[in-house]
């Protein structure tokens, strides 16, 4: 009889791993890596900063377990969705991974941000968790699209069409934009320079987002060196002259006070014609990887040729996307603390 009792739970081990792997999609992530999930993804850990704005936009962010300390900080990000700051913060700024408040927080899947090259060290340890990683593009406007569709897909559900809907609707601010900017002679297009996270003298160059945005607005990327948040000095940033800066990566106006303050920086073009704007930022920094790129081309665009771009309403623009991505209605108060930049 003990050997029957035996015989009938191992059936139903076996019925049950069965059922799971019957459960169990695949999904092929940006490295070409086939990566076994649930039929449900209900947990997610999530060490990109910015995507956790996009599985917010998606509706996927109750499913949320880990974070990272800079996505649970960010003001607006708080705001809007305020259970992010109670999230355990299983990632640094760095991405680097605190393995075991990972594996406490039990995820179905890690949505990683992967631009090429090594992997991180700690991705062999998700592995002997069998925690599935999923890993997403990050260096363009197309990159981004991309994203957001593999989000959508690996949450499922609503989230896919909602992804979905948001890339049409990123298409068609990038066809709107252009159809005026495409029109613009390579000798009008303005010189534009966008300063990085690491201070007024960290620029973001080309070959990256930030270039993609600049173009697609009809502008020319002032920068010539390659790649996101280069240090360089003044006689490099005199010798470009932009004609228009602005001012990332700030929660607020410091940097652009800075830039109009510091002496060194007076003969810039765009500092003497009073060209030097903030980016604004919400749920993430809209100049970066983030779901309010779909933004930023059009406020790029006003910001680059107001005159040419007389009938695009931000502000109106602005208040429409947080009601249909982020089912918010943002008070006057609140739409003048993203465009200018400033916490809420």
């Amino acid at each position: 009889m003990r050997a029957v009792r035996f015989a009938r739970a191992g059936l139903l081990v076996a019925a049950a791993s069965l059922a799971s792997l019957a459960c169990a999609r695949t999904i092929t992530d940006i490295a070409g890596r086939v990566v076994e999930l649930p039929e449900t993804v209900s947990r997610v850990a999530d060490p990109w900063h910015a995507n956790n704005a996009m599985v917010l936009m998606l509706g996927g962010a109750d499913r949320i377990v880990a974070t990272s300390n800079q996505a649970a900080r960010q003001p607006w990000l708080r705001r809007l969705y305020p259970r992010i700051a109670e999230v355990p913060v299983a990632f640094n700024e760095a991405g680097d991974a605190n393995i075991e408040t990972l594996a406490a927080a039990h995820p179905d899947v890690v949505l990683m941000a992967y631009g090429g090259g090594a992997l991180p060290r700690w991705l062999a340890k998700t592995d002997a968790l069998h925690i599935p990683v999923v890993l997403m593009p990050n260096t363009s406007l197309a990159d981004l699209k991309v994203t957001a569709l593999l989000t959508g897909d690996v949450l499922g559900g609503d989230s896919a069409k909602t992804a979905r809907e948001f890339v049409r609707y990123f298409d068609a601010n990038i066809a709107r934009v252009e159809r005026v900017t495409s029109a613009i002679p390579p000798a009008d297009r303005v010189k534009v320079l966008h300063t990085a996270s690491n201070g007024i003298f960290s620029i973001d160059g080309r070959e990256t987002l930030v270039d993609d945005w600049i173009r697609v607005a009809g502008g020319v990327n002032a920068a010539t060196v390659t790649g996101n948040v280069r240090t360089v000095g003044i006689e490099q940033i005199l010798a470009w002259n932009p004609d228009v800066i602005i001012v990332g990566n700030s929660t607020n106006d410091a940097g652009r006070r800075q830039i109009l303050e510091d002496p060194r920086w007076r003969e810039v073009k765009a500092v003497k014609e009073g060209r030097v704007y903030t980016n604004p930022v919400g749920a993430y920094l809209w100049d970066r990887h983030s779901a309010e790129s779909a933004l930023q081309v059009l406020w790029a665009a006003k910001t680059l040729y107001p005159a040419r771009f007389a009938d695009l309403d931000i502000e109106k623009e602005t208040r429409e996307f947080y009601a249909r991505f982020f089912h918010h209605a943002l008070s006057a108060a609140e739409l003048r603390s993203i465009l200018e930049a400033n916490p809420p």
